[in-house]
C-alpha cells in the first residue's frame, strides 16, 4: 500500500510539474493592444483569440517544442517557436505589422521569428552580478548619458560643470578608473570617447549592462568597482537608421546619425555613425567677487569661458551570418574635442579666460566570430589607438568673474594656472595596440568552459613648445598590461541553478625614460607586477517569479596611463602606484508578479553590497596643475540598494523607484590618513534616490499615435565635501531634489517613426552642486527631435 501511495505522488508530481501554458500579449508596431489575434499551435489542434486588451493564454501544455503563429487580417503573419519544459508561463509577447496593400499576399508568406524573451531578461537571469538598462524610452528624452545612468540604484554620476565638463562616475562607492567602461566589449576610450561616458551620444545605444564589482573574464580587463557595457543597436536587413536632433538652453546643440545596410543574401553590411555636440555652458553659478574696497561679497553671474564642442564619426564594413564567419569587420573612427576651462577643480581663487585643452583620436578595429560547430565559439578582436591631446595656458592677463580683463594684469603674469608653472603649450601623444582573444567550449547542456587572453601595450610621449631646457613631457613611457581568465559554467536543475567560477591574472610592466638635459643622461624606471584573482557567481530560481544571486570577486584594479604617467594637462605622474586590490560581495533578491496579462505586473530588487579596499588610489586635488592620483588608505563600502517599479494592464501608467545607502569610510590604521579613520571618504554621497512616472495617452490624432508625460527625480542627501572630523565646520555640501519634466509624442509618416519631446530639466531651478562642490545648471528647456527608418 506505501508502495503505491508512493508510485502515485512521484507520478501525480511529475503529471503536475509537466503542465506548462503559454501567455502573452499581442500589440501592433505602434503598442497598440490587438483584439480577436489568432494564436495556433502548428500541428495542433489547439488554438486561442487575444481579448480586447490583446491578451491571450493557452494551458494545460505538456513538456514539449511548440511553434505558434500569430495572425490577423490587415497583418504579417508570424511564427515563434519555443521550448517547453516544466515551465510555469511562459511569456511570448508579439509586434505585428501592418500589411503594405500592394505586397499583402506575398508578405504574408513571411515567417518572421520573434524572441519571447528580451536581451535585458536573458542577461539578468544569469550568474553574473549584472543589470541591464535598456535605452528605448531614454532615446526620446533630452538627458545624456550619464544622467540616464544616474538613474539606476547604486550609481552617481557627477561633474564639474556642463555637457562636456570633468565627469565622475560611482558606483557603489568606488569612483573614476575603478570602473572600466566598454562598448559591445571593446574599451571606450579605443573608441575615441575620450571625454568618457557622459559624451557618448544615447541615441547611438541600444541597452548597457552594468556589471557590479564582480566583473566576467569575457571582458578581459582589470577592474575594482564593476563594468559599464555599452551595446550598440544591431543591424537590421535591408537600409534601415536613425537620426536625433535637440536644442536647449545655455547654447546646447546635439545631434547624431546612424546609417546601416545589410545584405541577408550577401551577408555583406555597412553601419555609419556620427554625432555633433556644442554647449556654451553658461548658465549663472554664485561666486565670491571682492568689491571695490576689497571686501568679499557673494554674486551670481553667468559662466564665460566653458563652452565645450565634439563631433565623431565611425564606419563600419564587413560580411556576417556566413558558415566561415558569423562576423568578420573592420571598424574605422575619429573624433575631436575641444573645451574651454574657466575655474579650477574646486572652483575657487580667480577664474580663467584663455585656457583651453584638444584632444583627437584616431584608429581601428578589427573583429572576427565564429562557431565551430554547435559548441565551440571563437572570438578575436584586435585594434590600433591614436590620442593626442593638447593644453595651451598661454594667456598674459587675469580674469575676474564677469569675464572682465582686470586692469593692469597685462604682461604681469605668463599663464593663468599657476605663475609657478608658467606658460603652457603641451601637447600629449598615446598609441595603443589592444587585442582580446575569447575561446568558449560548450562541454555539453550543464557544463561550459572558457579562456580570454587580452594584451595591451600603451606608449605616451610629449613636448612642451615653450620649454627649452628640461622637459619632463618629453619623456618615452611605455605601459604594457596582460589580462588573462578562465571560468567555468555549471547549468543544472533545469536551468534553474547557474553557477560560474573564475580565475584571472593580471600582469603589468612600467617602463619610463626620461632626458636629463642638466647633466645629459636618461634616467630610466621600470618595474614589473603580477596577481592573481578569482570569483564566482551563483544564481538559483526558485519559480518563475522569486530567485536569488550571489556574487563574489576578489579583484584587481592597475594604474592607467593617465594615474603613471599623467595627462599632461592636469594630472601629474606617479610612477610608484600599487595595484588596487579588493574584496566584492553581492547578494541580490528578485521578486516579480505573476504572467498574468488580466492585471498590472510589478517587480521588487534587492542587493546588499561589501567592497573592502586595500592600497586605495585616490585622485588628490590641487589648485593648479599638480593633482595626482596617490594609494592613500584602505578603504570598506557596504550598503543596500533597494529597486522596484510597476506598470498597468493597458501599459499606460508605470512607476519606478530605487534608493542606494553606502557606507564608504575610511580604514587605515596607517600612513597620512590613519587619523580619520571611520571617517566617510569625501565627496561622495552616501544616500541618494531615484524616482520616475510615465503616463501615456494613445491615439490621440490618429490610430498610430501616442502621447507620453513623464516625470523623472532625483535626491540626494548631503555630504561632506573633506574629512568629516578635521576640523569643526567642515565643509557640507546640501541636500539637493531635481525635478525633469516633459511630454513626448509619437507617430509615423508614410513608414517612417517619429518622436518630438519638450522637456524642462531642473524645472524648479533648485542649486545643486557635485564634483568638489562646482555648482551644476539651473532650470532648462529642451526640445528634440527622434526619426526611425
Amino acid at each position: 500500500m506505501k508502495l503505491k501511495i508512493v508510485l502515485l505522488f512521484i507520478f501525480s508530481s511529475t503529471f503536475l510539474m509537466a503542465q506548462n501554458a503559454i501567455s502573452g500579449k499581442i500589440n501592433d508596431e505602434y503598442g497598440n493592444p490587438l483584439a480577436g489575434v489568432n494564436i495556433q499551435l502548428l500541428g495542433t489542434q489547439i488554438n486561442a483569440k487575444t481579448n480586447t486588451a490583446g491578451f491571450y493564454q493557452i494551458e494545460n501544455l505538456v513538456n514539449g517544442r511548440y511553434t505558434i503563429e500569430v495572425s490577423s487580417d490587415g497583418y504579417i503573419s508570424k511564427k515563434h517557436t519555443i521550448v517547453l519544459e516544466n515551465s510555469l508561463n511562459t511569456s511570448v509577447t508579439i509586434a505585428l505589422e501592418k500589411v503594405d496593400k500592394t505586397s499583402r499576399d506575398a508578405e504574408k508568406l513571411n515567417d518572421v521569428v520573434v524572441k519571447g524573451i528580451s536581451e535585458k531578461q536573458k542577461k539578468e537571469q544569469t550568474a553574473q552580478a549584472v543589470s541591464v538598462i535598456e535605452m528605448r524610452e531614454a532615446k526620446f528624452k533630452t538627458a545624456d548619458l550619464g544622467e540616464v545612468l544616474a538613474q539606476t540604484q547604486g550609481i552617481s554620476v557627477r561633474r564639474s560643470g556642463g555637457l562636456g565638463s570633468r565627469t565622475n562616475f560611482s558606483m557603489n562607492g568606488l569612483t573614476g578608473n575603478q570602473i572600466r567602461f566598454f562598448l559591445d566589449g571593446i574599451p571606450l576610450e579605443y573608441h575615441g570617447y575620450t571625454f568618457g561616458i557622459t559624451t557618448v551620444p544615447v541615441n547611438l545605444i541600444d541597452r548597457a549592462e552594468v556589471y557590479k564589482g564582480v566583473v566576467p573574464i569575457e571582458f578581459g580587463a582589470d577592474a575594482l568597482g564593476g563594468a559599464i557595457n555599452l551595446i550598440t543597436p544591431k543591424i537590421k536587413s535591408g537600409f534601415s537608421g536613425s537620426f536625433s536632433g535637440q536644442a536647449g538652453s545655455f547654447g546646447t546643440y546635439r545631434t547624431s546619425l546612424v546609417l546601416n545596410n545589410y545584405n541577408e543574401k550577401t551577408g555583406f553590411f555597412v553601419k555609419g555613425s556620427g554625432f555633433y555636440d556644442s554647449s556654451q555652458n553658461n548658465y549663472k553659478v554664485d561666486v565670491d567677487v571682492p568689491d571695490d574696497i576689497g571686501k568679499i561679497k557673494k554674486v551670481t553671474v553667468p559662466r564665460f569661458h566653458d563652452a565645450y564642442k565634439g563631433y565623431g564619426i565611425q564606419l563600419t564594413t564587413g560580411v556576417k551570418d556566413r558558415s566561415w564567419a558569423k562576423e568578420l569587420s573592420l571598424e574605422g573612427f575619429y573624433t575631436d574635442y575641444t573645451k574651454e576651462i574657466q575655474h579650477n577643480q574646486l572652483m575657487v581663487g580667480i577664474p580663467y579666460g584663455e585656457v583651453m585643452t584638444y584632444r583627437k583620436s584616431a584608429g581601428a578595429v578589427l573583429t572576427y566570430r565564429n562557431d565551430f560547430g554547435e559548441n565551440f565559439l571563437l572570438d578575436v578582436i584586435s585594434g590600433y589607438n591614436y590620442r593626442e591631446r593638447q593644453f595651451i595656458d598661454i594667456s598674459d592677463f587675469v580674469y575676474n568673474w564677469y569675464g572682465e580683463r582686470i586692469p593692469g594684469s597685462e604682461g604681469n603674469v605668463k599663464g593663468e594656472i599657476s605663475e609657478s608653472n608658467g606658460p603652457s603649450e603641451t601637447y600629449t601623444w598615446n598609441n595603443d595596440v589592444f587585442s582580446r582573444l575569447k575561446a568558449s567550449w560548450k562541454i555539453n547542456n550543464q557544463y561550459a568552459l572558457s579562456f580570454v587572453s587580452a594584451p595591451t601595450y600603451s606608449k605616451q610621449s610629449g613636448d612642451d613648445r615653450l620649454i627649452n631646457g628640461y622637459d619632463p613631457a618629453s619623456a618615452i613611457r611605455d605601459l604594457f598590461t596582460w589580462v588573462n581568465g578562465v571560468d567555468f559554467k555549471i547549468n543544472a536543475f533545469n536551468e534553474r541553478l547557474e553557477d560560474v567560477l573564475f580565475v584571472k591574472n593580471y600582469w603589468q610592466k612600467v617602463n619610463s625614460e626620461e632626458k636629463i638635459t642638466s647633466n645629459n643622461t636618461v634616467a630610466i624606471e621600470e618595474t614589473n607586477k603580477n596577481y592573481f584573482g578569482f570569483g564566482n557567481g551563483f544564481r538559483f530560481k526558485f519559480n518563475e517569479q522569486f530567485s536569488t544571486r550571489l556574487t563574489y570577486e576578489y579583484a584587481t584594479r592597475l594604474p592607467q596611463t593617465d594615474e603613471l604617467f599623467g595627462d599632461g594637462q592636469f594630472i601629474q605622474g606617479n610612477l610608484n602606484l600599487k595595484p588596487e586590490r579588493s574584496h566584492n560581495f553581492n547578494f541580490e533578491l528578485f521578486l516579480k508578479s505573476k504572467a498574468n496579462y488580466q492585471s498590472s505586473s510589478w517587480q521588487l530588487q534587492s542587493n546588499v553590497f561589501l567592497r573592502k579596499i586595500k592600497d586605495q588610489i585616490l585622485f588628490v586635488p590641487s589648485v593648479d596643475r599638480n593633482n595626482i592620483y596617490q594609494n592613500v588608505f584602505a578603504a570598506t563600502s557596504k550598503g543596500l540598494e533597494v529597486s522596484g517599479s510597476w506598470t498597468s494592464k493597458n501599459e499606460r501608467l508605470s512607476f519606478n523607484a530605487n534608493s542606494t545607502y553606502q557606507h564608504f569610510y575610511n580604514d587605515s590604521d596607517e600612513g597620512i590618513f590613519a587619523a580619520y579613520k571611520g571617517d566617510r571618504i569625501p565627496n561622495q554621497p552616501y544616500f541618494f534616490a531615484n524616482g520616475a512616472v510615465n503616463y501615456s495617452f494613445r491615439n490621440i490624432i490618429g490610430k498610430e499615435d501616442k502621447l507620453s508625460l513623464f516625470l523623472d527625480t532625483r535626491y540626494v542627501y548631503e555630504f561632506y565635501r573633506s574629512w568629516e572630523s578635521a576640523s569643526v565646520n567642515a565643509f557640507v555640501i546640501p541636500s539637493q531634489q531635481i525635478f525633469d519634466f516633459g511630454t513626448t509624442y509619437h507617430n509615423n509618416l508614410k513608414g517612417m517613426k517619429y518622436a518630438i519631446t519638450a522637456e524642462i530639466q531642473n524645472f524648479s531651478n533648485e542649486k545643486n552642486y557635485d564634483f568638489f562642490g562646482v555648482q551644476k545648471p539651473g532650470r532648462s528647456f529642451n526640445i528634440k527631435l527622434v526619426t526611425q527608418f
